[in-house]
């Protein structure tokens, strides 16, 4: 048995150890890993990085020999680490040594329909070199590339940065992509994979393409007849964005031309978390799954942080939830971290596997590249994952791997505070092994020799569980993980509570849709001529929008207009450019007054297109859905929620179930937990679609599209402990401010639990079994408010009372201008974003606060007031550590009127004084911190 090491605080990087052997016997260690190789998963294509533009020509700068030992130390796999998947972006990106490019650039107005003008001239004097000597290094490199952007002149913007696809342009693209691999493999390197587009989902400041999933669909579709047509073998991976948008490369899955080309996913790690890619493989478990981009930068606290990260999320939680492979972003940065695209306006935040600086040659390697390597080094390609068990995040993580030669791997990394002692047990044989807080071990071994046949391991208990389906010559495994439930969708059934999972292209039927005559709809905001009314006008082309991204506790509700029996609600985005508009996740409530809404009756994720809520039959006259989505996720961070159409649809009797039987060809297998959840697996391997019984009178047909799987889960209501408020901190503020509720029994995650504020539901910012953060809502008038707390469960834990204070009025903004002494770079973080009335935009310093920083706003003429707001957004840990306020009549004589003073919890700042009469404000920093300061909202008020 051999063992390698990494212990940060010590500065040991894949160490290696001591040997250490096996011995035959039984463990009872609670902590012990027990390895099966009989269990074997996915197939293992590699662990690897991007060779960008600015990554290869920064080892080009480096003299030949050590070009050579630092090639070496990253793609030999016998004295390095031995990388096997490289990222190549086709074009220009954020980061790379000139300005934007592509394959085919053409003066602005001027276009290349035929592609005359296509050429990787570019690529030839770096890029090619670093592949080819990557590839002679190690012959089982395997290559993606994809487009950052396509050339401008096939896209609306006619530019690299911005737009979306043309509609002339698809076949186009799909030939651009031909010629690329085919000059690329004249050069003697294979591209094993493509993406259609890097990160469609975002329009960044750099060259990127805005492509929803209807289009991404029609793209896979033209560049894979185009490959079939120049017989090119490379695969095709959908996406390739962050994990919590599964809905999207399952919509690519679910139309039947472009499933055939497009073989898999390629993630992001930037919101969402790696079980989103088990979520997928069930609803989808023929496609591959890779994390093809994660980046380490200046946001992680320490080293430590960043090879956490590296290797317990990126690597571990990759592999463990289906991952055929992992690639991170840059092999390599300059001390600048950079260099980046010059025609952009970037700032260098993040970090690459290796620091070059090309002033002096010198090479050091980051915690990312050790990361990588207690993988890359030991795990070869054609490896498969075999069974592990895990112990989750705080305790013993690990994941195994069987290689070809019939040797076997273990990563095992102690994500807990303290030192702890675990068995390995394979078969008859284990070892016990000691590992520090936060560090990392990789062991080898082949064999062991067994003993008789009585177990290592017998104290294993395992929440997690496995289902094969046949046929068993070609047999698909689906996972069970309670991490999931979650991410699936729950409803309330009385004594029970039912999570199922939904992949795209499933239905459930369930009644008949209502009459829409007699409705009134109301939402919490709406943006200028997006009307709640526009989602039942019969115009899926209008629509109902929040305007600003999304929050949690944004609502939209519907008055039927008398009490009345219903089942499903069907949330419809169509299918064009407002598609990602949808929730991320969601709660229904109902309520016969409108006032009273009690506990949430299910709640779920949202999908792209059209969103299905199936509910146990309900009598009410009022329905409301609350977003509940959390901060940082991909629908937070980029979209509005909007609604082009909603309908309700007809109660059924009976209630949604986990199906006892099936036919047709479906397959159903079910399992009970170790914590007694009852879990039904139905999958359909036949050629079409097939129907079977989601209730027990058959009242609920559930469809399943071919080649996917559903997943039901049953849990006894009285399985879930009772929740119980314990105390709120603080108990007085205005809207906006932060609260914390501490008690017992919560919940680990939100499900159906809620806070409201009377009747508002607040937004949620964090949430446990112990602590839920929110905050308090806009709209709520002066004084007493009663907060009502339901844990995860729906159940009641207590409540008590805040106290609102009040603000005034609020100063029109009308014809105000605003001064800083620091500006960001960042055209999205410009001084006037603060007085925009738009909480999604932000002005921000772009440099650490520091004593005398100020910012000032000239109101344009004297104005009386006496409080002042400054709201953070977004941006909560960018307010101001402590500050001085200063007036002034003319701007160049102040009297300081107050202080603020920032609590390390509040995003929103208040102050107040004396009645002021002034035309200019002037806010000037007295404290210190590494954060920029940053301000949302700045606001007077009288």
């Amino acid at each position: 048995m051999k063992v390698w090491l990494t212990d940060v605080s010590a500065d040991q990087w894949v160490a290696k150890q001591r040997g250490i052997s096996f011995q035959t016997g039984q463990t009872s260690n609670p902590l012990t890993i027990n390895v099966d190789d009989g269990v074997q998963y996915q197939r293992v294509e590699g662990f690897g990085a991007a060779m960008t533009d600015s990554s290869a020509w920064l080892i080009d700068q480096l003299p030949a020999s050590k070009r050579n030992q630092l090639m070496g130390k990253l793609f030999n796999p016998s004295t390095g680490i031995g990388l096997s998947l490289l990222r190549t972006p086709m074009g220009a990106t954020d980061v790379n040594v000139g300005g934007n490019y592509s394959y085919d650039d053409m003066p602005p107005g001027e276009a290349d329909p035929t592609l005359a003008n296509f050429s990787i001239e570019h690529d030839v004097p770096y890029i090619i070199p670093a592949l080819q000597q990557a590839q002679t290094l190690n012959p089982d490199i395997k290559i993606m590339a994809n487009p950052w952007s396509p050339p401008g002149w096939m896209k609306t913007s006619d530019s690299m940065i911005g737009g979306t696809l043309k509609d002339e342009y698809y076949t186009t693209l799909a030939d651009y992509f031909v010629k690329y691999i085919q000059a690329y493999s004249d050069a003697g390197i294979p591209i094993s994979y493509v993406s259609p587009q890097n990160e469609p989902m975002g329009i960044p400041t750099w060259p990127g393409m805005f492509m929803n999933a209807y289009q991404e669909t029609r793209l896979v579709e033209e560049i894979g007849r185009a490959f079939e047509a120049n017989g090119i073998s490379t695969k095709i991976l959908a996406w390739d964005h962050n994990w919590d948008v599964p809905s999207y490369p399952e919509t690519v899955f679910n139309d039947p031309v472009a499933s055939q080309y497009a073989v898999g996913t390629g993630w992001h790690i930037y919101s969402g978390r790696p079980s989103h890619q088990t979520l997928t493989h069930n609803d989808y478990p023929h496609k591959e799954q890779f994390l093809t981009e994660a980046t380490g930068g200046v946001w992680q606290a320490d080293k430590q942080a960043g090879f956490e990260e590296a290797l317990d999320t990126w690597v571990i939680g990759t592999m463990r939830n289906w991952g055929n492979g992992a690639m991170l972003w840059n092999i390599a940065l300059d001390p600048d971290r950079g260099p980046l695209n010059s025609d952009t306006n970037g700032i260098g935040v993040m970090r690459g596997l290796v620091t070059i600086d090309p002033t002096n040659g010198l090479v050091s390697y980051n915690e990312d590249y050790y990361a990588l390597a207690h993988a890359s080094k030991f795990v070869q390609p054609g490896a498969h994952r075999i069974y592990s068990n895990s112990f989750g995040d705080g305790s013993i993580e690990n994941v195994a791997f069987q290689n070809p030669d019939g040797s076997k791997a273990l990563i095992v990394f102690n994500s807990g505070d303290t030192t702890e002692t675990f068995s390995v047990a394979d078969g008859t044989e284990y070892f016990e092994y000691t590992v520090g807080a936060g560090n990392a071990l990789t062991f080898t071994w082949s064999g062991p020799t067994q003993h008789g046949s009585t177990p290592a391991a017998t104290n294993v208990v395992d929440p997690t569980h496995d289902f094969t389906f046949e046929p068993a010559s070609d047999p698909t495994t689906i996972t069970y993980d309670p991490e999931l439930l979650p991410l699936q969708n729950t409803v309330d059934n009385g004594s029970s509570f039912l999570t199922y999972s939904f992949p795209v292209g499933a239905s459930i039927q369930a009644g008949t849709a209502l009459d829409r005559s007699q409705w009134t709809v109301t939402a919490s905001k709406h943006s200028d001529g997006n009307e709640a009314a526009n989602a039942i006008d019969g115009d899926t082309g209008t629509r109902w929008s929040t305007g600003q991204r999304m929050k949690s506790g944004d609502w939209f509700q519907i008055d039927l207009g008398s009490s009345t029996s219903f089942s499903q609600i069907v949330l419809d985005n169509g299918e064009g450019d407002r598609s990602f508009d949808l929730i991320g996740r969601y709660q229904v409530y109902v309520s016969d007054d409108g006032v009273d809404w009690g506990s949430a009756i299910a709640n779920g994720n949202g999908t792209m297109g059209k969103t299905a809520i199936t509910l146990p039959p309900q009598t009410a006259q009022y329905v409301r859905i609350v977003n509940t989505e959390v901060r940082g996720s991909s629908a937070e961070f980029f979209f509005p929620w909007s609604i082009g159409e909603i309908d309700v649809y007809g109660s059924s009797s009976g209630s949604i179930a986990a199906p006892t039987a099936v036919s047709n060809g479906l397959q159903l297998q079910q399992w009970t937990s170790p914590d007694g959840a009852e879990v039904a697996i139905v999958y359909n391997g036949t050629g079409s679609r097939q129907s079977f019984a989601a209730s027990p009178d058959g009242s609920y047909t559930y469809e399943l599209p071919s080649g996917t799987s559903a997943m039901f889960t049953t849990k006894e209501s009285s399985s879930f402990p009772a929740p119980a408020f314990g105390s709120m901190t603080p108990s007085e503020g205005i809207p906006g401010y932060k609260v914390t509720i501490s008690g017992s029994d919560f919940g680990d995650k939100q499900g159906l639990g809620s806070v409201c504020f009377g009747s508002n539901h607040a937004r949620i910012d964090s949430w446990s079994d112990t602590s839920i953060t929110v905050y308090v809502p806009n709209g709520l008038p002066s004084g007493a408010v009663t907060v009502a707390v339901n844990g995860a469960s729906g159940e009641p834990a207590g409540e008590s009372s805040f106290t609102v204070t009040g603000l005034g009025t609020a100063l029109p903004r009308t014809d105000w201008t605003a001064t800083a002494s620091d500006e960001s770079p960042w055209p999205s973080d410009a001084l006037d974003h603060m007085l925009d009335a738009d909480i999604d935009t932000r002005y921000s310093s772009g440099t650490g606060q520091y004593n005398g920083m100020w910012m000032q706003v000239d109101m344009g003429q004297a104005q009386t007031f006496n409080k002042l707001v400054l709201d953070a957004g977004g941006s909560v840990g960018d307010y101001t550590r402590s500050a001085d306020v200063f007036v002034s009549a003319n701007g160049t004589d102040w009297t300081k009127v107050s202080t603020l003073t920032g609590d390390g919890e509040q995003a929103v700042q208040l102050t107040s004084f004396p009645t002021q009469a002034a035309r200019y404000i002037k806010v000037v920093n007295t404290g210190s911190a590494g954060s920029w300061w940053s301000v949302a909202e700045f606001n007077v008020y009288n």
